[in-house]
């Protein structure tokens, strides 16, 4: 289950990286699809060192999201 976690994580990352840049991009949606994925990786392979890689992307792409809708503000 080790490595399948491994390619799940990559290929999450990659396709939300990505959508990034999209002026549709929709990052609350996709968030909570993220969310979702996590919770059951995590019911499957809790500790897996990977699921804490995907915890850090989505804190991270939180901050890009809310500077980007800072720089729209401004």
């Amino acid at each position: 289950m080790g490595d399948v976690i491994v390619e799940i994580v990559d290929r999450l990352i990659a396709a939300e990286e990505k959508m990034l840049d999209s002026e549709d991009y929709d990052w609350p949606t996709s968030r909570a699809a993220l969310e979702r994925i996590l919770a059951d990786l995590e019911a499957r392979s809790l500790g897996h060192p990977d699921l804490k890689r995907l915890r850090w992307f989505i804190a991270i792409s939180d901050e890009a999201w809310k500077a980007r809708l800072r720089s729209k503000d401004g």
